[in-house]
């Protein structure tokens, strides 16, 4: 079990999302991974089973006492987002975290779920345009950011990054994030610049502050960032997780890995 502040910095701080790319692991194999960390440490840090639409069907009939995100993309009509979401608020047994949407003419509809809201937008000032309009919704609603590169996307830049996170902070608007967040420090993979998520939540406490998050998503000084995450007080460790909520990851051990290297658990 870490110890606070780093407890609060990470507990259920990874959501699983075994089943999207690059991890593309089958249902089955996902939940049996699931299984297999219940009542170990690592399940400490882990959020609930992120599920397209066509999958909850399966989940629901197969398996029992899942906690489900149910994650519609770009091209998911939101009609079967709701619909979805609607069979797992229902399904005696299991539980519905919340709805993850583009931010897509209707996404609106979901509102009426009444349960915890992401929705994406794109990276760079088109999608920071959308982030006053999602504060307005009393806290249901999140923002979420890719910050993984797909083959229509690039890993945004860390200008744009940190413009994002300090939008998001100036408007007391929680966001999270997904995809390319496996390692904990910044690093290059795939001759592709990558964000580490430590950087991410010492980066939402320098905006927090008033200071330069760009600095702290880029460092990948291991020792000095180490040092950091150490010296945040259990205040500063809720107001950080306040803002940045979680991150979708296919592989949950990958961060964990890290954390236990770094000696932060």
């Amino acid at each position: 079990m870490p110890s606070l502040p780093t407890r609060t910095l990470f507990t259920q701080l990874v959501d699983d999302a075994a089943v999207f790319p690059p991890g593309n692991f089958s249902l089955s194999e996902a939940i049996e991974r699931r299984s297999a960390r219940r009542g170990t440490p690592a399940s400490d840090f882990v959020g609930p089973l992120l599920l397209p639409p066509p999958l909850i069907d399966e989940a629901l009939e197969d398996h029992s006492g899942l906690v489900i995100g149910v994650i519609g993309r770009r091209e998911t009509p939101i009609a079967e987002v709701v619909a979805a979401a609607g069979d797992v608020a229902d399904a005696a047994g299991h539980a519905l975290a919340g709805v993850e949407v583009a931010a897509v003419d209707g996404w609106e509809q979901v509102l009426d779920l009444s349960v915890p809201v992401a929705v994406e937008v794109s990276a760079g000032a088109a999608g920071r345009v959308l982030l006053p309009d999602l504060a307005e919704h009393d806290g249901q609603v999140v923002a979420k950011l890719r910050t993984g590169s797909t083959p229509t996307n690039a890993v945004p830049s860390t200008a744009d990054t940190a413009a994002f996170i300090t939008e998001c902070v100036q408007l007391g608007l929680a966001f999270k994030l997904t995809g390319g967040l496996h390692r904990a420090i910044a690093h290059t993979a795939d001759d592709e610049e990558q964000f580490g998520f430590l950087g991410i939540l010492l980066a939402v406490h320098s905006a927090l502050l008033g200071d330069d998050v760009a600095a702290a998503l880029t460092d990948r000084d291991e020792a000095s960032i180490g040092s950091a995450v150490r010296a945040l007080s259990e205040a500063d460790a809720v107001n950080v997780r306040n803002v940045f909520t979680s991150f979708g990851c296919c592989d949950v051990l990958d961060p964990i890995r890290d954390l236990a290297a770094l000696g932060l658990i």
